[in-house]
């Protein structure tokens, strides 16, 4: 997903320490659909998704549907 706009914060998060993150460096972004481009979710804590890119957070179960996405590859 490199050509998704919120990547390159996404690249800094991955290798800034984490005070310079919490000073706003690397943000992540409001939300993906805002600007065209599709969610990557994570797994927060059993029952919540968060999106790896921008700050939505989903009270859905959305990381189950890349894994199976995956094993039918």
């Amino acid at each position: 997903m490199k050509n998704h706009p919120y990547y390159i914060r996404l690249w800094l998060r991955q290798r800034l320490p984490w005070f310079l993150i919490n000073l706003g460096i690397g943000e992540k972004g409001i939300d993906c659909f805002s600007v065209g481009a599709a969610h990557k979710w994570y797994n927060i804590d059993g029952n919540k998704s968060g999106c790896y890119y921008c700050k939505q957070i989903s009270e859905e179960i959305n990381w189950n549907e890349i894994r199976n996405e995956n094993n039918l590859i």
